[in-house]
């Protein structure tokens, strides 16, 4: 088929300290979101450069979001238990799967929420072999893919990771509560 006839990818990019990212992210999901749905936050509390997804997880459960939500601080979804929490969400046949991870770009892309019409490849940027998940990703880029990996754990800052979980939540909220004609508006302060 020809490539004018394919429907066009309609990623966003946003930096999370853009004072419009959160109604950007809100925007943007409007489209995707169903009735039949899942969130999986994908990482570890165990350490900071990968705990965006369990952050996230954590705070749409803390404010009972009316989607099924897998991976949290408490019960993570990670390299180690993947193929079984697939396995669980699989089972309920889900319409729509929106994958939340952390990601690892150049300098330039640091401090970036990415939404992308794809699935997410866990752990691809620290050389371990997942298998995708999702129909819509959302990445956060934390830190750049060239340094050690001792060097990503001393130098990511807790402080910018939560500081994106919680413009990526706003996000989501907001988009759910406008699907539901819920106006109230989430923001963080």
């Amino acid at each position: 088929m020809l490539k004018l006839l394919e429907k066009p990818k309609n990623n966003l990019s946003v930096h999370y300290k853009n004072s419009y990212a959160a109604f950007s992210i809100s925007h943007r999901l409007q489209t995707y979101l169903t009735d039949n749905m899942a969130i999986v936050c994908i990482g570890t509390d165990k350490c900071i450069v990968d705990s965006l997804g369990p952050l996230v997880g954590t705070m749409l459960t803390k404010n009972n979001i009316c989607i099924d939500v897998y991976g949290t601080l408490e019960k993570p979804v990670h390299g180690m238990n993947m193929a079984e929490r697939l396995r669980e969400i699989e089972q309920n046949n889900y319409s729509l799967v929106i994958a939340i991870d952390a990601y690892l770009s150049n300098k330039k892309k640091q401090g970036t929420i990415e939404i992308r019409e794809k699935p997410l490849t866990p752990g691809k940027g620290t050389g371990k072999s997942l298998p995708e998940i999702g129909d819509i990703s959302i990445i956060g880029v934390m830190d750049t893919s060239d340094k050690d990996f001792n060097d990503l754990i001393q130098d990511t800052r807790l402080s910018m990771v939560y500081a994106m979980a919680e413009v990526i939540t706003t996000g989501i909220i907001n988009a759910v509560n406008y699907r539901n004609n819920v106006f109230e508006e989430v923001a963080y302060d």
